[in-house]
């Protein structure tokens, strides 16, 4: 009776010996108990032999971080490369045509916009969504003026038009994208809900961007034709993802 008792209650405090969280007095108990006991021995042998294939070993878990930064490193290179591949004969062309920097210009800024996102995406760690936002909002602010000056000043063609439409629909459109982002990062929201938030936000920011072009009055934004050609797909978008927000929610 007392060996069946000392065996039930080893049994029960094994998965603790085996995580390693016994006291010393009761870890020398179970050792001494399975000097002597084949079945608990067996047991103990059976739960430490799936442990072993359930945690991999340091070293596998040290190649794969390995991999997986040499991929990164390997991709960004390759990336790099192409970028400066493009830049190089856009550069050749533009010279060898226009005798002089014009569009080539605009393609060289695209092409770096483009490697510093991409290097945001790799590397970054914490606050990956505002990071990224970062870069985009300098990248698209950059880029734009790259855009005005090669038109205007190099190409000699256009107006100056970025401070009448292009500054305002900028700083509007990454308002529109930086509010999600923000509440993504520091109140924890859905993803789907952020989503949704977007196809709402992006409705009035279709209008205002109408009205800074001069497109679009405010008294055309009332009648339900203009708003099913300008807003219906977007509404439509934001209850989808909404609910898909609250279904995932339930199911947590």
């Amino acid at each position: 009776m007392e060996s069946k008792l000392a065996c039930e209650i080893v049994k029960d405090l094994l998965p603790l010996y085996v995580d390693g969280i016994v006291s010393d007095v009761s870890k020398t108990s179970i050792e001494s108990h399975l000097e002597h006991c084949r079945d608990c021995n067996e047991i103990y042998r059976d739960m430490a032999f799936h442990l072993e294939e359930e945690a991999p070993p340091a070293e596998v878990s040290d190649v794969k971080r390995f991999l997986r930064k040499t991929k990164k490193m390997y991709l960004l290179y390759g990336f790099g490369a192409l970028s400066f591949l493009a830049i190089f004969v856009c550069l050749i062309v533009d010279l060898a045509v226009n005798k002089k920097i014009t569009w080539s210009l605009i393609a060289g800024s695209s092409c770096l916009f483009a490697d510093a996102f991409l290097y945001v995406l790799c590397y970054g760690k914490k606050k990956k969504g505002c990071a990224a936002m970062s870069v985009i909002s300098i990248g698209t602010f950059v880029l734009l003026w790259v855009i005005q000056m090669s038109r205007y000043y190099l190409m000699e063609a256009g107006t100056v038009w970025i401070f009448r439409y292009g500054l305002p629909i900028l700083l509007l459109w990454l308002l529109i994208l930086w509010i999600p982002v923000l509440g993504r990062t520091f109140l924890k929201w859905n993803i789907w809900d952020c989503a949704a938030l977007l196809m709402l936000l992006s409705i009035a920011g279709s209008y205002v961007t109408k009205v800074i072009t001069g497109d679009y009055i405010w008294g055309d934004a009332v009648p339900m034709r203009e708003f099913i050609s300008n807003g219906l797909g977007e509404a439509a978008a934001a209850v989808i993802f909404a609910a898909i927000g609250r279904f995932r929610k339930r199911r947590k």
